[in-house]
């Protein structure tokens, strides 16, 4: 008669605790795949911002001496061209020029171009939480190599 009146009371006592169980495995779910996606968008976005910094040091010219050096005032615009190619993208939220930084020590280009991208990813699980959008960042840098420029002319 006892076992009986303790299997009686505990019946239905797990039945609580599934849809909490339930609602942590898909948070859980959602904060890993949501997080996969905000990762590939942040390497998406420094692949954009590397590559505005590369349209920007495209910038050079040959001085009297034959050596390759930067046209700051170019810069900007040759960004801002790849920039408005890129903000077609529906994801890309942001595309622009940084700044001109000094290059490090020991190199024999003055500066090098700095740009900046931000792109939105809508969330997919984390929607269940009011997270409706992640945002991921990216900087890219890039300075004028030299290679071969024989037959070059310099300009004036």
């Amino acid at each position: 008669m006892l076992t009986r009146f303790l299997h009686d009371r505990d019946r239905g006592s797990i039945a609580p605790a599934i849809p909490v169980l339930a609602m942590a495995l898909l948070l859980l779910g959602g904060l890993v795949i949501d997080a996969s996606r905000q990762l590939n968008a942040r390497g998406e976005a420094v692949a954009f911002a590397e590559e505005a910094a590369r349209a920007g040091v495209q910038a050079i010219r040959v001085n009297e001496f034959g050596e390759i050096e930067l046209v700051p005032q170019e810069v900007p615009g040759l960004v801002a061209d790849y920039c408005s190619r890129v903000m077609a993208r529906a994801a890309v939220q942001r595309c622009e020029f940084v700044r001109l930084e000094p290059a490090p020590e020991g190199t024999r280009r003055p500066f090098r171009v700095v740009a900046e991208v931000e792109l939105g990813v809508p969330a997919s699980l984390l929607g269940m939480v009011g997270v409706r959008q992640l945002t991921a960042s990216g900087s890219g840098r890039a300075e004028p190599v030299e290679g071969d420029i024989d037959g070059i002319e310099p300009t004036p």
